[in-house]
């Protein structure tokens, strides 16, 4: 059985921006941190002479710097001083995820690096000189967002020039130790320009993106596996917010693979289905965690918050993905064969195999994995529900058939169990 193939890569671009975002809703309340560092990099790098394409990774390094945040009091704490303690777990995480990701593992080293003061950096043997200063001004360009946040602004909101002049002595202060002393002293000229200011917002800094040249880095196209590897990444950064919600991802993603398998799918729609089951909640990233780990009944409120991770998801997978069959399969996974599903409610008509196999794996997966708040339901009584909603029409029959036939492998699936089988191997 066949579907038609769209190209399926992504932006990398708009990734990025999308990671940046995912990186905020950690529990900071510092929104745009990323966007901030990956503006003023790129704003110094300009001004320092280097070529468009080094400027603009220069930005992207600062939009995912922390990838390796894990936890809101480890964010937290990189924002209590200058000198920040215990930084290097974050850097070494980060470094580690873009080293696993073949499209981005270029940016491996400077984000592991990018918070090591110059005069040790400098010395440091087996780094490339192009990778030390990526990380130099990745550094710089952090603690100058962080000086800016510390300062309180004028009475409209704008950065007052003792503000200016205090972020200035403290760079100075710290050239040839902290940082890269040819870096403090462009910075120190920018910090000086009303628009480097006045154009440090999150929107003004979207559309200067928006706007970039085309560079070999962001122009390379993406095999479907390099597409999976990237949307990986993105569910692992994920995980900072609720390792519960990637683990179930990461089983959809498998059960929408092994169902299309069962079902006579090519592989590479296989692998198709495991990028929509692997991307398919990735709205969730806007869901309140509190309502994510609630153990008790949702009320009307948190229902409609729940609702809308459904099209928070397709909106942020329209950005990203050039494919629209991997967008439709994620997007649908609520909507029902009966129309009783959301957020637009479709009917059978407008839902095809591979969205209601996702469909299918949402449900049979979310039913069987144990939660931080209850136990996961034994395969019979998860088994028991999937066939009352296929009888009440909402979910398809011939998947749920295909699923019923290979319940004790699927069930492996997602609960984990089919993983530890194969470690002990």
């Amino acid at each position: 059985m066949e579907v038609s193939l769209d190209h399926v890569s992504v932006d990398l671009r708009q990734v990025l921006f999308e990671m940046a975002c995912a990186l905020d809703a950690v529990g900071v309340d510092d929104i745009h941190h990323g966007h901030r560092v990956g503006y003023i990099a790129y704003r110094c790098a300009q001004r320092m002479g280097w070529s468009e394409e080094k400027a603009q990774i220069a930005f992207s390094l600062g939009l995912i710097h922390d990838c390796g945040v894990t936890e809101a009091t480890e964010r937290s704490a990189l924002l209590e001083s200058l000198v920040p303690k215990d930084t290097i777990s974050h850097c070494v995480k980060g470094y580690e995820l873009l080293r696993a990701c073949k499209p981005l593992e270029s940016l491996a080293v400077p984000i592991l690096y990018h918070h090591t003061w110059w005069s040790e950096l400098a010395q440091t043997e087996g780094i490339s000189e192009e990778d030390k200063q990526f990380a130099t001004l990745l550094f710089i360009s952090d603690r100058v967002d962080y000086l800016h946040a510390n300062y309180c602004p004028d009475s409209y909101g704008n950065v007052t020039q003792s503000s200016r002049e205090v972020i200035t002595q403290e760079l100075l202060a710290n050239a040839w130790t902290m940082f890269d002393a040819n870096h403090v002293q462009h910075m120190v000229e920018l910090i000086d320009s009303d628009d480097f200011w006045f154009s440090m917002d999150s929107r003004y800094i979207e559309n200067l993106a928006y706007r970039f040249d085309a560079v070999p880095f962001f122009s390379t196209h993406l095999t479907l596996e390099e597409t999976i590897s990237v949307a990986e990444l993105f569910a692992q950064i994920v995980d900072a917010k609720s390792s519960f919600t990637f683990e179930h991802s990461r089983n959809v993603a498998k059960l929408t693979e092994f169902l299309g398998l069962q079902l006579g799918y090519s592989h590479r729609v296989q692998r198709m289905l495991y990028l929509a089951g692997l991307v398919h909640d990735i709205g969730k990233l806007k869901t309140p965690v509190a309502i994510l780990h609630k153990p008790e009944a949702l009320t009307e409120e948190e229902y409609v918050c729940i609702r809308r991770h459904a099209t928070d998801t397709r909106h942020a997978l329209i950005k990203m993905f050039h494919c629209q069959e991997v967008i439709d399969w994620a997007s649908n996974h609520h909507e029902r064969l009966d129309g009783s599903g959301y957020p637009m409610g479709k009917t059978a008509e407008q839902l095809d195999q591979p969205s209601r196999i996702v469909a299918i794996a949402d449900v049979f997966q979310a039913l069987t994995q144990s939660r931080p708040y209850r136990k996961g339901l034994m395969l019979s009584k998860a088994m028991c529900i999937l066939n009352e909603l296929v009888e009440k029409g909402q979910l398809d029959e011939k998947v749920y058939g295909c699923l019923q036939h290979h319940a004790r492998r699927c069930y492996n699936i997602s609960t984990g169990l089919d993983e530890l089988a194969t470690a002990h191997q």
